[in-house]
């Protein structure tokens, strides 16, 4: 997944990582009302647009905070970043604790031939997510499955390069949050879920409210990535604790932007032994940075 959340042009990328174009700027106009879509500041605000509804300063998909409709729901577990670099106490504990192994593996690894590192700038943008490719694949059709028991809390139905693509972000029952992108085909619970939203040209997602709970081991998805490039993006966060990519205060400094950066983990060393270290065993999907990565040491 691309840092946007994933616009479908280059300029789009641009204007987003820099806080321009439509969805840039304070979001607020001089009449002290904000805009759906905008930059804010501080996780939790909440203000109202010009036609008086309420909108809530929330973390996006791209780990931006944003002016959202409030989903009314609160994030679970741990401490939550705010703009200021400060952590505030979440308003709800983790309902469970963690199982060990922590994930299942969503996809089959036999049939996976390069995994996608979290924890490094690819594409000219850093990435906390990584993800699975399929180089050997004839079509698109991988099964992809719910790695720890949840809720879908946001998600996001997009055009890229002329495919509709989806985004599911969920959070877990134990504090630890994960997210699925460019899903191609969906189950049809899922689809359920994200057909209630517009098609955008961005990834700038949407909150699902009531959240949908989903357990592990469920299909989300049956076809991944686009017509002859078969992968999918997979990011996890542990909204437990701060990752120690973050207790550098330069790192620190330089990801302030984009919080979810400090709570990225290298999930390959919370799934089944066998399948991490096959995961391990992999060659990179990127040929820039290759294995490089601030969470995988």
């Amino acid at each position: 997944m691309k840092k946007s959340i994933i616009p479908i042009t280059l300029l789009s990328l641009l204007l987003t990582a820099c806080g321009g174009g439509p969805n840039g700027g304070e979001g607020q106009n001089s009449a002290g009302a904000v805009t759906e879509g905008f930059l804010c500041e501080q996780e939790g605000e909440r203000a109202q647009d010009s036609g008086g509804r309420e909108l809530l300063c929330q973390v996006m998909g791209d780990g931006k905070f944003a002016w959202s409709p409030d989903g009314g729901e609160q994030p679970q577990g741990g401490e939550q970043a705010v703009g200021d670099g400060t952590e505030v106490a979440s308003p709800n504990a983790p309902s469970s604790s963690c199982p060990t192994p922590l994930l299942q593996t969503p996809v089959d690894l036999s049939k996976v031939t390069s995994i996608l590192y979290p924890g490094q700038e690819r594409g000219g943008n850093y990435k906390a997510h990584g993800g699975f490719g399929f180089e050997n694949a004839t079509d698109n059709s991988v099964t992809v499955k719910i790695p720890l028991n949840g809720k879908i809390t946001r998600v996001a139905r997009y055009t890229e390069m002329g495919e509709i693509q989806y985004l599911f972000e969920f959070e877990g029952d134990c504090g630890v949050s994960f997210r699925f992108d460019h899903l191609k085909k969906l189950t049809a619970k899922f689809e359920a879920v994200v057909d209630a939203f517009p098609i955008k040209e961005d990834t700038r997602t949407d909150p699902v409210s009531p959240p949908v709970p989903v357990m592990v081991g469920e299909v989300i998805a049956t076809e991944v990535g686009f017509l002859n490039n078969v992968f999918v993006d997979f990011g996890v966060y542990d909204m437990r604790q701060k990752n120690e990519a973050s207790k550098d205060p330069a790192w620190a400094s330089a990801h302030s932007e984009f919080p979810l950066d400090s709570y990225g983990i290298c999930w390959f060393d919370s799934l089944p032994e066998a399948d991490s270290l096959a995961v391990k065993s992999l060659p990179s999907r990127d040929a820039t940075n290759g294995k490089t990565s601030d969470y995988c040491k």
